[in-house]
């Protein structure tokens, strides 16, 4: 079963009226929101945003005067999108520096409460550098104004963190990517995660002992040849009776990136249920396949309205898309490729 891509492709594409999203905008979390302007089941897009003037790097790996802010955007009916003036998470802090990259949301009731928590990529050292990555915390309860927390694994370089949308056996979960595999993690709640992320002798010893037993941690390793190079968690997973439905991003030995979709057991998540063999979504239209990273759709963002499943996706490192499928439909699909 493939993803089917929106006629409106792409839905956001860089704005060369506003400095900060004039080069590139893509890689966007998602979640159903409530916003003045739009009705309660608006979509809400943070997006990663790239001002133009950044230059191909001298080795050819990257690009360089490349720094990346989030942006908001909401729409009522998934597709025609209406832009925040300014980003709603910028590089303040030495932490993130040299950019704020790929914002996953998740909602998540805490104490009674419903908090927005978003994660994502601070970087210290230079985009495509391959160190400096750290997953930071923001929350929020608007999605206008957020508070920023700081790295939350300090001790790894990291990406792809999606926090699940419920509590987990009455803990907080969270899957990351510490290469080339899926890890998971468990807080107690928000007050140790920021305990955690101290500076501290008691965080310290706790990110060694997680390190040196990262394969007790691992959820997925790269299995099929489309995925061999790595793989990562792509949007929040989305709760089904089956189980945690899991789109995450594999990449082959010639770098190109696919979505591909597991199930995950709902009481336990680091036990895989169904993992479907063949990719969901690849690069095949032109916004996909030419751009500043090419070859590249990476899901970041999913929501469900009545039924469908609508994954938001980078398009080569350059547009904002999206492609859906019947929930219940991948779910069957999966459910015939047990573990």
């Amino acid at each position: 079963m493939k993803l089917q891509r929106s006629s409106e492709n792409p839905v956001l594409e860089a704005n060369p009226k506003r400095a900060w999203e004039s080069g590139a905008v893509f890689n966007c979390g998602a979640t159903l929101c409530t916003v003045d302007e739009v009705s309660t089941s608006a979509v809400c897009l943070l997006y990663r945003a790239v001002g133009e003037g950044y230059i191909k790097s001298a080795d050819g790996s990257g690009y360089d005067n490349y720094v990346s802010s989030i942006g908001c955007a909401v729409s009522e009916d998934g597709e025609r999108f209406i832009r925040y003036p300014r980003p709603v998470i910028e590089p303040t802090e030495d932490y993130e520096r040299f950019g704020c990259e790929d914002a996953r949301v998740t909602r998540l009731e805490l104490d009674g409460r419903p908090m927005y928590m978003v994660t994502y990529t601070a970087l210290s050292a230079p985009a495509f550098s391959g160190y400096g990555n750290r997953v930071a915390l923001a929350t929020s309860g608007d999605l206008r104004t957020f508070r920023k927390h700081g790295p939350i694994i300090p001790h790894l370089n990291n990406k792809d963190a999606v926090i699940f949308p419920e509590l987990i056996g009455g803990r907080i979960a969270m899957l990351h990517r510490v290469f080339p595999n899926i890890q998971i993690i468990y807080w107690d709640d928000l007050e140790q995660i920021l305990e955690l992320s101290s500076k501290s002798a008691e965080s310290d010893a706790f990110w060694r002992s997680y390190e040196a037993s990262l394969d007790e941690h691992t959820v997925m390793r790269p299995t099929f040849e489309w995925e061999l190079s790595k793989i990562g968690a792509g949007p929040p997973p989305v709760k089904t009776e089956e189980g945690w439905l899991l789109i995450y991003h594999g990449v082959d030995a010639e770098d190109f990136y696919r979505a591909g979709a597991a199930l995950l057991d709902l009481e336990d998540p680091s036990r895989i249920v169904a993992r479907l063999p063949y990719p969901i979504l690849e690069p095949e239209e032109e916004y996909e396949r030419v751009g500043d990273v090419p070859n590249v759709v990476f899901p970041v963002g999913a929501v469900v309205r009545d039924g469908v499943l609508y994954v938001y996706y980078g398009g080569a490192d350059t547009c904002c898309c999206l492609a859906s499928a019947p929930l219940d439909g991948l779910v069957t699909e999966l459910k015939a490729h047990p573990v």
